[in-house]
């Protein structure tokens, strides 16, 4: 049996692609073609956490539970089987499909990609790992979109640093190859070049045969951000720090208005791209499949006069606007937290077990990022009091259930 392992890059359509195959996975099985539901439900990132060294700890580590060699090991355990379960359950198919992104940015050593290896090789007799690779440049500018989404502050000098070069092994694919190799073997991974096929969703349906018949059309979703949006996001990180809160709130940035990407000017563009025209060469040399001029941006779609240099532009109530979003974020955390909480309680006078168990890792969620935010929870009333313990007191009346009033004898009851 196949395994298509798709590890990105970022930035290239993976969350559209993501979406699609789990949408229609049970079509996609009755086709021979089974989008893995073992290493997540949508996004496979069970499969860089599995991978991933434990003295590296990744945001998806917490998620997780891995918080120690122990927990790791258990975590990777239960993945193992959980994995071979799913592939034996489905000895039919011609081809498993898994998708994480963040393989490609986390797993860039040699003995992580050995770990994800032998992981998945004793299960599958042929694996070919999908790259979709696109210019550099235009790697590192959608990528500020996701940078600002995390917090990072984005400036025109950030985005032209010198680190942003060929030994870098995010964008220097050279370097990342050299790792991943040896492990996968260079036949068995395949460079799928993003200027001639932008649609990574669509190449894998192409190449799979996918009979569309009663699909649902692909919708990409996660689009870059606009140069306004990034330059209010770095007005808002900018003020949280300065008033010592951690950044990374949530202002709704995505549902933004303005779909003008940030761009730097031509000239600047060309001037980072012939940074990585040496390496890109010898990357065609190893791989003829993704010639040069694939990694060379679309010249045309870089103005003369970029907008980098409006990013920092500044905002004369600053401060006040962090101090607002801080506010509203508390209050929204707030707010969903008592929301699950009564959800919790709801499900459990059901006795609803799996919408217990949802509803109380959604609650557990919130209070993370509150307890990241240095935010308390609302102090708990009557109906939260319950929800907070699930298991329900260990004596007198059931959790959701109103305890039983003592019967009155009644007249006469007890003479002999």
């Amino acid at each position: 049996m196949k395994l298509i392992l798709h590890i990105g890059t970022p930035k290239t359509g993976t969350t559209s692609m993501q979406r699609w195959f789990a949408q229609n996975r049970a079509a996609l099985t009755q086709q021979g073609i089974r989008y893995a539901r073992a290493p997540g439900a949508e996004n496979h990132r069970r499969l860089m956490a599995y991978a991933r060294d434990t003295d590296k700890p990744d945001e998806s580590f917490a998620r997780f539970g891995i918080t120690s060699d122990e927990s790791h090991a258990a975590f990777r355990n239960q993945l193992q089987r959980a994995i071979a379960r799913e592939v034996e359950a489905h000895p039919g198919m011609r081809c498993f499909v898994m998708s994480n992104e963040h393989i490609y940015s986390k797993i860039d050593r040699r003995p992580m990609a050995e770990r994800l290896h032998a992981l998945l090789a004793p299960l599958f007799d042929e694996i070919e790992v999908w790259l979709h690779l696109r210019p550099q440049v235009d790697l590192l500018m959608s990528n500020a979109s996701q940078l600002i989404r995390m917090g990072r502050h984005i400036t025109a000098a950030s985005l032209s640093r010198p680190a942003i070069a060929p030994d870098n092994r995010f964008y220097g694919y050279g370097r990342f190859l050299d790792e991943w190799e040896p492990v996968f073997g260079a036949g068995n991974i395949r460079l799928i070049p993003f200027r001639r096929r932008p649609d990574i969703t669509r190449a894998l349906i192409e190449d799979l045969g996918i009979d569309m018949t009663g699909l649902t059309e692909p919708e990409r979703v996660n689009t870059a951000l606009d140069w306004r949006a990034v330059a209010l996001g770095n007005t808002i990180n900018r003020s949280l720090a300065a008033a010592g809160h951690p950044q990374r709130v949530d202002y709704f940035i995505d549902e933004m208005p303005g779909r003008e990407k940030v761009q730097p000017g031509r000239a600047q563009a060309r001037q980072i791209h012939t940074r990585f025209e040496e390496a890109n060469r010898a990357l065609e040399a190893r791989h003829p499949e993704l010639p040069a001029a694939d990694l060379t941006p679309d010249w045309d779609a870089y103005p003369e006069e970029g907008n980098l240099h409006l990013l920092d532009t500044p905002c004369p109530f600053e401060p006040q606007l962090g101090h607002m979003v801080r506010r509203f974020t508390e209050e929204l955390l707030r707010e969903r937290w008592l929301r699950h909480s009564a959800e919790l309680r709801l499900a459990q006078q059901r006795k609803d077990t799996a919408a217990v168990q949802r509803q109380r890792q959604k609650r557990a969620d919130v209070a993370k990022e509150m307890k990241r935010l240095g935010i308390e929870p609302p102090a708990p009333g009557p109906a939260t009091a319950k929800a907070a313990d699930p298991a329900g007191p260990t004596k007198g009346p059931q959790a959701g259930k109103p305890a039983q009033k003592a019967k009155t004898p009644r007249k006469g009851a007890g003479k002999s």
